[in-house]
Parts: structure tokens; sequence; C-alpha cells
């Protein structure tokens, strides 16, 4: 799938390079990455999950949300012995891409990414501090899983990477608290991680800000 950063994320119109509103119903159409959060595509990606990551995320981070062309390139990312791709080597990939000014650069895959030889899977991946992120949906999807749970899923993990990005770290989940930087290495877990509301905690949240307005 090639993704197009001229349709309106909201109804799908088209809108030409140098108009800012949507002509269909005025939503605001990024064509600039600079301040933006970048989203990229590793491959194809679901466009009704990709749409709905698109307004969480951008509606919890209060920033506009630019959809870039989709690519992958999975020779660099191949390790032999591996159980899936290089986590890291997606994130170069990401950086090499991305515009310059650009808040974050959020990568989507199908496919299945690791750190290591010895993992398993992991739903996102991010490095402290760092501008980029990449989520994985293979494990968090299913043949029979509505899309609006695979949604929800997808930009909680996102959130949560952005939260790394942001040089925030994990709450335990035995804290009991309702944010998106608590520990998701399971499935239920996820799916309770923030109450449904892909929020950070007020202490968190207080990080996050610091850190978008500088």
């Amino acid at each position: 799938m090639k993704t197009d950063s001229n349709l309106c994320p909201d109804c799908g119109a088209r809108s030409s390079p140098d108009r800012r509103l949507c002509p269909a119903c005025s939503t605001l159409v990024m064509h600039d990455a600079k301040g933006s959060i970048e989203i990229w595509c590793l491959g194809e990606v679901r466009p009704a999950v990709l749409n709905g990551v698109v307004r969480i995320v951008s509606k919890s981070l209060g920033l506009p949300v630019v959809v870039q062309p989709s690519f992958l390139d999975p020779r660099p990312s191949q390790r032999a012995g591996w159980n899936g791709v290089s986590a890291t080597a997606f994130l170069n990939q990401i950086d090499r891409r991305s515009h310059r000014g650009t808040a974050f650069s959020v990568g989507i895959t199908e496919e299945n990414i690791v750190p290591g030889a010895n993992w398993n899977y992991l739903f996102g991946y991010a490095y402290l501090g760092m501008p980029s992120c990449v989520v994985s949906l293979h494990e968090m999807s299913s043949d029979n899983l509505a899309n609006s749970l695979l949604v929800k899923r997808a930009a909680t993990i996102a959130i949560h990477e952005i939260g790394h990005n942001c040089g925030l770290d994990h709450h335990g989940y035995d804290e009991g608290i309702a944010c998106v930087m608590t520990a998701d290495t399971e499935l239920d877990c996820l799916d309770r991680l923030d109450e449904g509301t892909h929020r950070f905690c007020r202490s968190c949240q207080l990080i996050v800000d610091h850190k978008l307005s500088r």
C-alpha cells in the first residue's frame, strides 16, 4: 500500500500541497513535517488501522501527524537465527528518511521485530531520548481481531514508545498507575495498560510537555 500525505486523515479527500485545510471537511492537513509526528509504514498496513492510529496519536500528543510514503527494505533487517527482523535496523531506516524538524518519527509494520537473537517478539521499540520508534502489529493482531481493538493496541504502543523518545522509563505494572508507560510485555496487560485513555499519568505528562515545549 502506498500512503499519501495529501489525503485528509479523517475523510480521505485529496488536498493540494498549498492547502492546510481539507476542502471537504476542513480538517488540518499537514504537508510539511516540521514540528509534527511522521508515521512511516514499513510494508503494508491496513488503511483502517493506520487511520485510527493517526487520529488517536494526534489527539493524545496534540501534534499534527503526517503519513509518509510506505517502504520496506527487509534485507539489512534480517539476521540468521533470529525470530524476527532487527528492530534497530528498522529504526535506522526510519532515521534516514525522517525530515529535519520532525518532532517524532514512528514506524508501523506487520513484521515481527526483535532486538536480538534470544527474543521472540516486541510490541514496540525505541531508544530513550531519541526521536524515532517502531511499532509491530505482528503479535497484537490475529485473523479474527476487530480493527478497533488493533487500533487501540497499536496507538497505545505508539504513544508508549514516543514516551521513551521523551526520556520516560517504565512504570511497574504492580504500581497500579493508569499510564501508557506501564510495562506491556503481554496482551492482557496491554489491553488494560492505561484504561483505554491513551494518556500519560500526571508525572509523565509533565516530562512530555517539557520535551515538546523545547
